[in-house]
Formats: structure tokens, C-alpha cells, sequence
């Protein structure tokens, strides 16, 4: 082989180099815009859902319009509206006390699939009853408003029931 054709070796090397760096440095811009991407969506997120993880209605500065519910009805009647209710919402009930006026349940997201705990509980409040919901997510510290949306699902659907 002589000299070009050594030339036209050493450069086919080079030009291989250069592409293997160029990829690499794609792979990882690629990367960098992804985790920058990533940032900015939770910088986004925090401004239009407060960081929390734990929504009980009444009890939550971040979700002030979460109050609970007055029923002019028989709380016997009540507890198993609100009992139908969470069951018709796919809730998987894991536990109730109609004495204590207590259902437990656990809700699960539909993309994910996390498991967040429910739990609803039903108070005498002259002739009629009063019912407050908790909706707690058990991994992450923030749920991008989950919680307030189910407390507030459960809510319109319990009211149209009564």
C-alpha cells in the first residue's frame, strides 16, 4: 500500500472517530435537554398544584374550597350512599364501620397505578349527617392534584346519590 493509500486509511479512522464523538455528544445533549425539560415541568407543576401529598377536606389551607358536607338526610341513609359511592368509583373498600361511621378504601391511578389510601367518615349532625373525606397518597411528596380532584369526584357523585 503506499502513501495515499495510507493517507485514505488514517483518514477513514478519523472520520469514524469524529462520528462515534459527534453520536456520544448527541446522546448526551440529548440527555441534558431531557433532564432540563424534566426540571421545568416540576417547576411548572409546583406553580399550579401546591407540593402535597395529603388532601382532607376542611382541614387543607392549599385546597380551601374542599369542605365538608352537610346532609339534611338520615345518616343511616348517608353512610351507605357514601358507601356506594366509593365503591362505584372502583374504590376497593378495605374496610367500614357504620358505628363509627368510618369506610376505608384504596384508590388506584390509572396510568401508574399507585395505591393512595381513602378514607371517609360520616358524623351525626342533628337529624342529619356530615361527611369528611381524607385522600392520602402513600409514595411521592407531591400527587400534581390528585387527591383534591378525587376528593372532589366523590363529592359531586355523593351529592347527586342524596
Amino acid at each position: 500500500m503506499g502513501r495515499s493509500g495510507m493517507v485514505k486509511v488514517r483518514l477513514r479512522e478519523i472520520v469514524k472517530k469524529l462520528k462515534k464523538r459527534m453520536s456520544v455528544k448527541k446522546i448526551l445533549q440529548g440527555i441534558g435537554l431531557f433532564l432540563v425539560v424534566l426540571l421545568a415541568a416540576r417547576l411548572v407543576a409546583a406553580f399550579i398544584w401546591p407540593t402535597i401529598n395529603d388532601v382532607k377536606t376542611g382541614e387543607t389551607p392549599q385546597y380551601a374550597d374542599l369542605q365538608p358536607q352537610h346532609f339534611n338526610q338520615p345518616y343511616d341513609r348517608v353512610f351507605a350512599v357514601a358507601l356506594a359511592t366509593a365503591q362505584a368509583l372502583g374504590w376497593e373498600i378495605t374496610a367500614q364501620d357504620r358505628n363509627q361511621g368510618e369506610i376505608h378504601a384504596v384508590a388506584t391511578t390509572p396510568v401508574f397505578r399507585f395505591k393512595d389510601d381513602v378514607t371517609i367518615t360520616i358524623s351525626h349532625d342533628g337529624q342529619g349527617a356530615v361527611v369528611n373525606v381524607r385522600s392520602h397518597s402513600r409514595i411521592g411528596k407531591g400527587d400534581l392534584g390528585t387527591n383534591a380532584r378525587r376528593i372532589r369526584r366523590f363529592q359531586a357523585e355523593l351529592a347527586k346519590g342524596m
